[in-house]
């Protein structure tokens, strides 16, 4: 097993069209924009970041929101392409509780915070900043993918190209996934999100985030 290159990881964005493994696919129109849902929500583990601003940010900072976990590079096509449709969603839905956190574990810091600023993105953008998280490549049946680790090299998401991202609803489960571009402007995309953000605001008082079985990846 290696740590993710940024060669490695240009390769699969380009080749990967597979969604994370033992995922069920949505049953509704939601497919047809690249978005799938899981079966059961699954819990994800409080993770520590630092900004582009150079600030700690935490997805125990966004707990209580709902949450699209943003994974991406610079030099990734389909990132460019989705970028438009991920900042219209922050502008449209952000006053009513959407967050949006883009996390980027390959580019060099610096050249994160000038594109986040040359860019003006709207939500906030990440990267480890010495935490102890990194992107590991493994083969499972044959097929190459990535996973997400953290200092403890347990794996916590799979990654399995850019962009990824996971769909978190107010409780800190993800309830859903993108591998790819989607179409977040689709009707079935903007109509799961309300849904998300009516939900939340039953979902009361931020509670501890809960600790999902992790794999060890030594």
């Amino acid at each position: 097993m290696k740590i993710f290159s940024t060669r490695a990881l240009l390769l699969m964005v380009c080749i990967i069209a597979v969604v994370p493994s033992n995922y069920s696919h949505s049953a509704d129109n939601l497919s047809s924009a690249n978005i799938f849902t899981f079966s059961k929500p699954h819990p994800i583990t409080d993770m520590a970041f630092v900004s582009s601003t150079g600030r700690p940010i935490s997805l125990g900072d966004l707990r209580g929101k709902v949450l699209l976990l943003h994974f991406w590079s610079i030099q990734c096509p389909a990132c460019r392409m989705e970028e438009p449709l991920l900042e219209q969603l922050k502008k449209t839905y952000g006053a009513s509780g959407l967050e949006i956190l883009g996390v980027n574990l390959v580019d060099p810091p610096e050249a994160i915070a000038r594109y986040a600023a040359s860019n003006h993105t709207p939500f906030p953008v990440a990267y480890d900043g010495g935490r102890g998280y990194s992107l590991k490549v493994v083969n499972m049946s044959g097929k190459r993918t990535a996973f997400l680790i953290n200092p403890a090299q347990e794996a916590l998401l799979e990654v399995p190209g850019f962009p990824t991202t996971y769909i978190i609803d107010c409780r800190g489960s993800a309830v859903g996934y993108t591998v790819g571009a989607a179409r977040w402007d689709a009707s079935a995309a903007q109509a799961m999100i309300q849904r998300l953000l009516v939900d939340q605001k039953t979902c009361g008082a931020p509670r501890a985030l809960q600790s999902p079985q992790r794999i060890s990846m030594r």
